[in-house]
């Protein structure tokens, strides 16, 4: 019998990318102003089951965007998890690492759009609450030169420290994007893992939450001098700044108009990693997940973007100029 983990990594290329953590079937209802009164129904125009999820997302747009790129998650054997899968099948992750069990459902989100854009949020625990590092082998990790947590701080059963310490004794990139933490552990979650996080991305109101400091450019030293090699702060409308300890990097945000930003941050994280697996130089990196990032917002979902051709043209209509410090 082959060695498991001698196959995972003869399958490891330049290109590839192993996103881990949540993927969750989202029922999108819209317009939806009030809720029916008790017994009565409602009509609404448009009603959708699409996957979601910050792990889900990001290796979606990834995968449009040309990357190799497997994702490993945990649903349900459920209606919900066929839509779900059979969405992401037509952006071409590869799915072989999506796990299912008849014993927990997929996670799952009803979301309510007004007819002015607002968002409401009904969301059912499943899969995604149960994910441990038991469902991740070494072959799996070994398969893949970067690896990727998204939505890490909702992934309660993920032991992050456990399972970084891992991935960088196979020679992985790796980096966590953090999310909102419901639950309130925040750095409680995040200390072990930080020494081994080549790349930690997170929002400006979550960069405050870990660090204790308002600014982001404070909030983000900080959290490099917690152990994190690089720091990237997505800052919506006002763009997104890197920090390592060798440089600091600002960019503005591209120009576009906005329908939608549920995706944006998963989306800019694809298109960084996807300047990084390409080893492009750090301010190009940036202009690829900032250029992500805005274009999803042009539509529902992540649906704007449909292939790298698209950044390319979002970059070169509207040159920016990156703010650097050494």
């Amino acid at each position: 019998m082959p060695d498991a983990a001698a196959e995972g990594a003869q399958t490891k290329t330049a290109m590839s990318v192993l996103c881990i953590g949540q993927l969750v079937a989202d029922v999108v209802v819209r317009p939806v102003d009030a809720l029916p009164h008790p017994g009565r129904t409602n009509l609404a125009e448009d009603l959708q089951v699409y996957s979601g999820g910050c792990a889900a997302n990001t290796a979606a747009v990834l995968a449009k965007l040309g990357a190799e790129v497997r994702l490993a998650s945990l649903i349900g054997q459920d209606v919900l998890g066929d839509a779900a899968l059979a969405d992401l099948k037509q952006t071409g992750v590869r799915l072989d690492a999506v796990m299912r069990e008849s014993s927990n459902p997929t996670s799952a989100v009803i979301v309510l759009i007004s007819s002015t854009g607002e968002r409401s949020f009904i969301y059912r625990y499943g899969g995604n609450e149960v994910l441990s590092n038991r469902h991740l082998s070494d072959a799996l990790l070994q398969s893949s030169r970067i690896i990727h947590v998204g939505g890490a701080l909702k992934m309660l059963h993920l032991d992050l420290e456990e399972l970084f310490a891992r991935a960088k004794s196979f020679g992985a990139i790796t980096s966590l994007d953090t999310d909102w933490d419901p639950n309130g552990f925040w750095m409680k979650r995040l200390r072990g893992a930080l020494p081994n996080t080549d790349y930690l991305f997170t929002n400006q109101e979550e960069a405050a939450m870990l660090a204790g400091k308002e600014d982001p450019r404070q909030a983000a030293r900080e959290l490099l001098a917690r152990g994190a090699q690089v720091v990237i702060v997505k800052r919506g409308e006002h763009g997104s700044m890197l920090c390592s300890r060798a440089v600091e990097i600002e960019l503005p945000a591209y120009r576009v108009e906005v329908r939608d930003t549920t995706c944006a941050g998963d989306s800019f994280v694809a298109g960084f990693l996807l300047g990084l697996s390409r080893s492009s130089p750090l301010e190009e990196v940036m202009k690829l997940g900032n250029a992500a990032g805005a274009l999803c917002t042009t539509q529902l979902s992540h649906r704007g973007i449909t292939s790298l051709a698209d950044l390319d043209q979002l970059i070169k209509t509207q040159a920016i100029l990156a703010t650097t410090q050494a």
